[in-house]
């Protein structure tokens, strides 16, 4: 039986698949990071696994690379429709991250009905 990755392996994996896509598009770390909103010494510690990556910095990156999470992830069943709804609402929450503070979770009363 196999243990489950541990933080920083699953760091280095990320790392390691950003650098791989960056290579890919042919982008130096200054054009992913600027197109990302961070800075080039952050995304060199992200492709390192030096760092924990927050949400909407990942999803800035992936778009960056234009390239899907599920890719990065190395899980294939993770697909985002970019012109979806979903897709729009998430691109919209990378741009403006303050909007994800005024998400809830539906009360559990709600939920029943």
């Amino acid at each position: 039986m196999t243990s489950a990755p541990s933080r920083m392996d699953r760091r280095h994996a990320i790392g390691r698949k950003l650098r791989e896509w960056r290579f890919k598009r042919d982008l130096s770390q200054v054009e992913v990071a600027r197109a990302a909103e961070i800075t080039q010494a952050s995304l060199s510690n992200y492709e390192t696994g030096k760092r924990d990556m927050p949400l909407s910095t990942f999803l800035g990156v992936a778009a960056a690379l234009d390239v899907g999470i599920g890719d990065l992830l190395d899980v294939p069943e993770i697909v985002v429709v970019r012109d979806s709804r979903i897709g729009l609402a998430m691109a919209r929450l990378v741009q403006h991250p303050e909007l994800a503070d005024s998400l809830t979770a539906p009360a559990l009363g709600e939920a029943a009905s």
